[in-house]
């Protein structure tokens, strides 16, 4: 009776999951690494005073994605990550495992959000990337609800977006032991939850494509901060195309005085462009901010071949083709200038070179006051296609920061997959 049950519940079970994959399409696919890093005098290089030290590691991870999409186009989107970190030991306790900092679990999600059209409306919320221009904003995950309107005759996406970066607002309380005199810290909800200060964000991001391979993709924003009360408006425009072979692109940011912390308001931007010369190609591209604007630290990383810094910058999670000395493009205490120009080569079909050099002048500052640094950067890439789907990259730095008594030095090497 009992192989009859079991049997019995095995086939309904079946049954149902044959049903559900009936009922719905299921793309799978992800990514994975393995990277090892060499880091030369790189602490306190983003304030333009590296000290002398060391330090080697290596990081990994597999990262792995799915859409669920019903019969009437509603979809649920998924992604999350195994053991993404930097080596510790292989065992899963807190004190010695692989964990990606601040995280609590070598299993962790960092994309979770449903989508439903409507009309000629899709509606998308949960938890997924910034998919807007890295020069203003960093790839970071955001808890959002969206209306995305497309046109594709029109070439025209319209994304309406609402997201949301706090909920209530935490202060420390330090509480005295009068016996043993110890104090210990806690965090607690601002008037037990009575109080709903938030920080939100709302903006509107317009991807217009014209005539020419020409694009335009515009954002605005607004920051609603009823914790500090630094309300503040940012704004950027990227516009991209071609000349012929030749690709263009010209980018301008905007980020008001409370959206950034400082007393003026920010702008920045550059022009560039990437030209091919048979197997060779070359990019470069010119810019400058002003009054605290400071490029997110994803800006040159992947994806954007006409910027492939190897020392500026620093991204949330190491991108292929970024050493991350923190660096950024830009100036948080004044005003920057930079020009960036990278060579590369595809030796065949497996192999391509890649070189880099920068220089960048930037205002810093420190306790004697503001003082405006010439900063240089030379850097290369050496990319082999191992197989179909894997790559393997070495990279090599080396930014020389004026009056300082050390200067970082980076090397990485880097398995990437892609399935």
């Amino acid at each position: 009776m009992k192989k009859i049950i079991a049997a019995t519940a095995g086939l309904m079970l079946a049954g149902s999951i044959v049903a559900s994959a009936n009922a719905a399409k299921i793309d799978f696919g992800g990514d994975a690494r393995a990277r090892f890093n060499y880091r030369d005098n790189y602490q306190n290089a983003a304030k333009a005073a590296p000290q002398d030290t060391e330090e080697s590691f290596w990081s990994s991870r597999v990262r792995l994605q799915f859409k669920i999409e019903t019969k009437g186009g509603a979809y649920a989107v998924g992604r999350f990550r195994l053991a993404d970190g930097t080596w510790d030991g292989s065992n899963n306790t807190a004190k010695n495992s692989t964990l990606a900092y601040g995280e609590k679990s070598n299993l962790f999600v960092d994309q979770a959000y449903v989508g439903v059209p409507i009309g000629p409306i899709t509606i998308e919320a949960g938890t997924g990337l910034n998919t807007m221009n890295e020069f203003l904003r960093a790839d970071d995950a955001y808890d959002f609800v969206r209306a995305i309107y497309a046109n594709e005759n029109a070439g025209t996406t319209v994304v309406a977006f609402m997201e949301k970066l706090d909920e209530y607002q935490e202060r420390t309380v330090s509480t005295t032991n009068p016996i043993t005199g110890l104090t210990t810290d806690s965090t607690v909800i601002d008037d037990g939850y009575t109080n709903d200060d938030d920080v939100d964000q709302y903006g509107i991001n317009l991807i217009q494509k014209f005539g020419g391979s020409w694009t335009m993709n515009g954002l605005v924003l607004y920051r609603n901060d009823q914790q500090a009360d630094n309300d503040g408006l940012a704004a950027d425009f990227l516009f991209s195309g071609k000349a012929g072979d030749i690709s263009l692109f010209a980018e301008v940011g905007y980020k008001e005085a409370d959206y950034q912390g400082s007393d003026d308001d920010g702008y920045g931007g550059y022009v560039g462009a990437r030209i091919p010369l048979g197997i060779a190609s070359i990019s470069m591209i010119a810019g400058a901010t002003s009054d605290g604007f400071t490029a997110s630290g994803d800006f040159g990383g992947d994806g954007q071949d006409y910027a492939p810094f190897v020392m500026l910058s620093k991204a949330n999670t190491e991108v292929l083709g970024m050493m991350n000395t923190g660096v950024l493009i830009g100036s948080a205490a004044g005003d920057s200038y930079f020009f960036h120009v990278a060579p590369s080569v595809k030796v065949s079909d497996k192999l391509t070179l890649t070189a880099e050099g920068t220089y960048m002048n930037a205002d810093y500052a420190f306790t004697s006051g503001t003082r405006d640094l010439d900063i240089f950067e030379i850097g290369g890439i050496a990319s082999y296609k191992v197989t179909e789907g894997a790559s393997l990259t070495a990279l090599l730095g080396y930014l020389d920061i004026e009056d300082a008594d050390e200067n970082p030095l980076g090397f990485g090497l880097a398995l990437d997959l892609k399935f």
